[in-house]
């Protein structure tokens, strides 16, 4: 197998866990505008107040659907490039892999979900009651810090640590079957 088509199944996986992680966004958003509310800026949080039942059942409903997914399209691309792979993955395949794809998502979440949707567009589903108008809508800079925040960036370290996953845990399953 060669490196460009791991890269080929790792951004079509990509694709499709993006799609599922923006699917179920948006639906526990629509069934609960305050689903997410942990997530706003403090100041909205602040006006807000606290999130309703309804919100936390809707956030942990989307929590196990996204854990859901996030172990489910890996094992799938795995298992396609088994199919390609002349022999067995190794660790570093899997790890590239995962790292791809998981970058991919970090970087869809970022650019198009927190920054276009949320701060540009402002979908009404996006608008907490009472905090419609407020500047902190449109603070770009808050989504940049939680993904980088100081001194150490450990969201993007996830880049690596789900590529070490995916990498190792595909590895263990190679040595045991």
């Amino acid at each position: 197998m060669s490196w460009w088509q791991l890269v080929g199944v790792s951004l079509v996986c990509a694709l499709v866990l993006v799609v599922l992680f923006a699917a179920v966004i948006v639906g526990g958003l629509l069934v609960a505008r305050d689903a997410l509310v942990d997530d706003y800026p403090p100041a909205i949080q602040e006006r807000y107040g606290a999130q309703s039942a309804r919100g936390k059942r809707a956030a942990g409903v989307m929590g196990a659907l996204n854990a859901v997914v996030f172990i489910a399209v890996p094992v799938v691309g795995l298992v396609d490039l088994r199919d390609r792979a002349d022999g067995g993955l190794g660790f570093w395949r899997p790890f590239v892999f995962g790292a791809l794809v998981w970058l991919v998502l970090v970087v869809f979440d970022l650019v198009v979900l927190d920054w276009w949707l949320f701060c540009t567009v402002q979908p009404r589903f996006m608008v907490l009651p009472g905090t419609e108008g407020m500047a902190e809508y449109r603070d770009y800079g808050f989504h940049w810090w939680v993904l980088v925040p100081r001194p150490v960036p450990w969201p993007l370290l996830t880049v690596l640590g789900y590529g070490a996953v995916v990498g190792a845990v595909s590895a263990l399953v190679e040595a045991l079957f």
